[in-house]
């Protein structure tokens, strides 16, 4: 019997789940596991839960958005243990469940982790402190992620995002920043950032399998340099969609670890919440630091991965 420490966060747009979600714990039962149930109350709970009891458990799972997940994985790093993770999307976004390939059903998603094993996954270390398990960015509507209220992301979905972008869409302002990693230096003015291990980045742009390696050791990066008018923003934009990084004011390359020095206090997001202003970045790549339960995607002829 595997002792399972599931951790559920019911404000994470959670409409219509919540009864499914405390269902799931009998079937886990039913298929032999040894289940404690906890519910956060604020930030931070998840990750004091995996401190405090994750090494009294083979398996630690939770129920909730990316941050949940986050908070899970960031656990697991300060305190040292390893364990499997396993994850039941439950959020309004989900990039990491698409990345992972995960079914937003939970019951399915419940039967991947009764049945499947534990895959080795990259994390990134942001200034030492903090850790992710997808994206860090700063820029051009970085702050809806965590200015959208959760009673709108819970409504509308994804949808909550694109209505909370508009209103910024104006505020859109350069940070001049220099740029360094494993190889190459960058200096100029950009609107958007980000440092990612995820096919899905913000459920909007979506990178190719063979772009994107979960364990390779090495980040996504991408950067968008300010555009001079709106007609070439609307470019970026359309190439963005259709991944295409020949565009002159887009950079994106793959790197270990990388440094972002800016001219002046820039908001982060680390995995969709607020990281603070700080000036000096530097991201630092995890290889292998913890294990996700997923099917592991095998590469087509096409390169793709499914």
């Amino acid at each position: 019997m595997k002792k399972l420490l599931l951790i559920v966060n019911p404000a994470a747009g959670m409409s219509g789940k919540k009864p499914r979600v405390f269902r799931i714990a009998d079937w886990f039962r039913s298929k032999n596991f040894d289940i404690t149930v906890m519910t956060t109350t604020k930030k931070g709970d998840a990750e004091e839960f995996v401190e405090r009891y994750a090494g009294q458990n083979d398996i630690v799972a939770c129920c909730g958005g990316d941050g949940t997940l986050n908070e899970v994985i960031s656990g697991l790093v300060r305190s040292g243990i390893r364990r499997p993770i396993g994850y039941l999307p439950a959020g309004t976004t989900n990039d990491m469940a698409r990345t992972l390939n995960l079914p937003s059903n939970i019951k399915k998603a419940a039967r991947i982790i009764a049945t499947e094993k534990p895959v080795p996954q990259d994390i990134g270390a942001f200034n030492g402190s903090q850790h992710f398990s997808y994206i860090a960015s700063f820029g051009a509507f970085t702050q809806v992620s965590y200015d959208t209220p959760q009673r709108l992301k819970n409504i509308f979905g994804h949808f909550a995002y694109v209505l909370g972008s508009i209103r910024y869409v104006g505020e859109i302002r350069p940070h001049h920043v220099k740029i360094t990693w494993d190889g190459g230096e960058l200096e100029g003015d950009f609107i958007f950032g980000s440092v990612s291990n995820s096919s899905s980045i913000g459920g909007v742009l979506k990178l190719a399998g063979s772009q994107v390696s979960l364990n390779d050791g090495a980040f996504e990066v991408l950067l968008v340099r300010n555009p001079p008018n709106i007609l070439e923003f609307q470019k970026i934009l359309h190439d963005l969609r259709h991944r295409n990084f020949r565009n002159s004011y887009l950079a994106f390359f793959h790197t270990s670890n990388i440094r972002f020095e800016f001219d002046a206090e820039t908001d982060w997001t680390v995995d969709g919440e607020y990281a603070g202003k700080p000036r000096v970045v530097e991201i630092k790549n995890l290889h292998s630091a913890v294990s996700i339960i997923r099917k592991e995607k095998r590469p087509s002829a096409s390169g793709e991965s499914k």
